[in-house]
C-alpha cells in the first residue's frame, strides 16, 4: 500500500537540511562582509532565515521511518527553495530577479550556464557563485546525512543507492563521511595543484570548486580560453575526478572480479571518453573545423563530465559536432559521482539489455543467454522510465525552443545541456533570451539534478492527499 507524504516528517528534515545550508552559507557572507561586498547583508538575511526555519522544525517529531516518496520530496524542496534564497545575495549586485534566480539554479544544480556579464565582479561575487556549486557538488543531502539523520533505513531514503550501502563500506553515516572527506581532501589537492601550475589564489579557489562538483562557473567570460596549459589540464583531471563514482575512491578498483569489469564505471568513462574524443576529433576533421587537439579534449571532458567548462567559441560548432556532443552529455558520468546526465550505469544497461535481447532473438528458448539472470527488473524499469522522462523534457523543451524561432541545433543543445546540467552553451544562454525560456531553463535544471522523479512526486496529488502512516509505526 502506498502511503501519502507526511508533513511533519517532511518539516523535521527538510529543516535539518536548512540547518547545515545556514552554516555553509557563513562561508560566502563572511568573504563579503570582509571585502566590503554590497552582498553582505543579504547573506545575513539567507542565513536568518534558514536559521528560523531551523529552529522553528525542531520541535517535530523525529520520524523512525521515511517513505520514500517523503524523502523524494525533501530533496525536490531543498533544492527549489536553496535556489529562491540564494538568488538574495546576487541581487545585492543590481541584477534581475530573473537572471539572480537563473544563476543561483545553476549553482546549486551544478550545471554552469549564465546569463550574467561577469567581467570586472568583486571576488565575492565569483567566490559565491562557485561556492554554490562546491556546495551543490557535496550535496546538502550527503551533509545532513553524515550529521544529522540516523543511520538504516531513514537515511539510506535520502541519498545513496543499495550498491553504495552494502556492508562492506559500513552504514549510511559512514558513508556520507567519507564521501565528504574525499571531496574535502580532492579540492585541497586540486587548489595546490592550480596554485603551482600558476594560477592566483582567487582562479585556483574558484575553478577548482567548479571543476570537482563538474559546475563549470569560470572566472571569465571566456571560461578557460585565457587560461595556461597547465592550469587546464588540472582542471580537466578535476573534472574527471568529480565525475568519477566517490565509493570508487575507498573501495579499491584492483579488487574488481574480471566478470565484473564492464560494470566499472571507472573503466567505463576512461572508455567513453576515449570514443567521444575520437569521434569529436573524426567529425571535426570532416567538416573542416579548426580546433586545437587541447581544445577538443576539453571540450569533450567538459560535455562527458558535464563540467561546462569551455575554451571555444561553441555557437560556430558545425551541426554535426553538436549532435555528437549532444549525445556524450545527455549520457554523462558516473552514478554517486557529481556528474549529470542519466548516468554511466544506466547506459550500460540499456546496452546490456539490448544486447541480451539480441542473442536471446538469435537462440532457442531453451538455450540461457549467459547473464540474463543479473539484471533485475527494478533497475531495468528505472532506467528506462528516468530516460524515457529526460527524452521527454528534452523533446517538450526543445519544440518551446523551436516555437520561439530559434535554431534547431542550438535549440537542442542548449536544452540537453540544462537538463544534464552540463552548463555548456551554443550562445542562446544570455541576458537577451526571454524570461520565460530562461525559466524553463531554470525548471530542466532542476529536473536534471533531480533526475525528475523526485518534481514530478512534488507535484503528484498522490503524494499528498490519501492515507497517512502514523509517526510511530501506526496506520490514521
Amino acid at each position: 500500500m502506498q502511503f501519502a507524504v507526511r508533513p511533519a516528517v517532511v518539516g523535521r528534515l527538510l529543516a535539518n537540511m536548512y540547518g547545515i545550508l545556514a552554516l555553509l552559507t557563513i562561508v560566502p557572507g563572511l568573504l563579503a562582509a570582509l571585502t566590503g561586498s554590497v552582498a553582505a547583508p543579504a547573506y545575513g538575511v539567507v542565513v536568518l532565515i534558514l536559521g528560523l526555519l531551523w529552529l522553528l522544525a525542531r520541535s517535530l517529531p523525529d520520524p523512525e521511518r521515511v517513505q520514500k516518496n517523503e524523502a523524494l520530496v525533501v530533496v525536490a524542496l531543498l533544492f527549489t527553495s536553496s535556489s529562491l534564497l540564494l538568488a538574495l545575495p546576487l541581487m545585492s549586485y543590481g541584477i534581475p530577479f530573473i537572471d539572480a534566480w537563473f544563476e543561483a539554479v545553476s549553482g546549486v544544480t551544478t550545471t554552469g550556464l549564465s546569463t550574467l556579464q561577469i567581467t570586472d565582479r568583486p571576488v565575492a561575487f565569483l567566490f559565491g557563485r562557485a561556492w554554490m556549486q562546491w556546495v551543490g557538488g557535496i550535496g546538502v543531502v550527503v551533509l545532513a546525512l553524515a550529521l544529522f539523520v540516523r543511520p538504516g533505513v531513514s537515511a539510506s531514503r535520502l541519498g545513496f543507492s543499495d550498491r553504495e550501502m552494502d556492508d562492506v563500506v559500513g552504514g549510511t553515516r559512514a558513508h556520507a563521511r567519507r564521501v565528504i572527506i574525499i571531496y574535502l581532501v580532492i579540492t585541497a589537492v586540486g587548489i595546490t595543484a592550480l596554485l603551482v601550475a600558476g594560477s592566483s589564489l582567487i582562479d585556483a579557489i574558484v575553478h577548482c570548486m567548479a571543476a570537482i562538483s563538474t559546475g563549470g562557473f569560470a572566472n571569465y567570460q571566456s571560461s578557460l580560453a585565457g587560461i595556461s596549459a597547465p592550469q587546464l589540464w588540472v582542471i580537466n583531471g578535476l573534472c574527471l575526478a568529480g565525475a568519477v563514482s566517490f565509493h570508487l575512491y575507498y573501495r579499491s578498483i584492483l579488487h574488481t572480479r574480471r566478470e565484473e569489469l564492464l560494470d566499472n564505471q571507472l573503466y567505463a568513462l576512461l572508455v567513453v571518453l576515449v570514443l567521444s574524443t575520437t569521434l569529436v576529433w573524426v567529425v571535426s576533421r570532416l567538416v573542416g573545423l579548426q580546433a586545437s587537439p587541447q581544445d577538443l579534449i576539453t571540450l569533450t571532458i567538459s560535455a562527458q563530465t558535464t563540467a561546462g567548462f569551455s575554451t571555444m567559441d561553441l555557437a560556430a560548432l558545425p551541426p554535426a559536432v553538436i549532435l555528437v556532443l549532444c549525445t556524450f552529455m545527455a549520457v554523462g558520468g558516473g552514478a554517486g559521482s557529481t556528474a549529470g546526465g542519466i548516468k554511466l550505469d544506466r547506459a550500460l544497461l540499456m546496452l546490456q539489455v539490448a544486447y541480451r535481447t539480441l542473442l536471446r532473438s538469435s537462440v532457442t528458448e531453451q538455450v540461457h543467454v549467459r547473464g540474463e539472470k543479473g539484471v533485475e527488473a527494478s533497475r531495468v524499469e528505472e532506467a528506462v522510465a528516468l530516460i524515457f522522462w529526460f527524452l521527454l523534457v528534452v523533446l517538450l523543451s526543445w519544440l518551446v525552443f523551436l516555437a520561439c524561432g530559434y535554431s534547431p541545433m542550438h535549440s537542442l543543445f542548449e536544452v540537453i545541456s540544462a537538463t544534464a546540467t552540463v552548463g555548456l552553451s551554443a550562445g542562446l544562454t544570455s541576458a537577451d533570451l526571454p524570461a520565460a525560456l530562461k525559466a524553463l531553463l531554470c525548471f530542466n535544471m532542476l529536473l536534471g539534478r533531480l533526475e525528475i522523479v523526485a518534481m514530478l512526486i512534488l507535484f503528484a496529488p498522490r503524494s499528498w492527499f490519501g492515507r497517512r502512516r502514523a509517526l510511530h509505526g501506526r496506520k490514521h
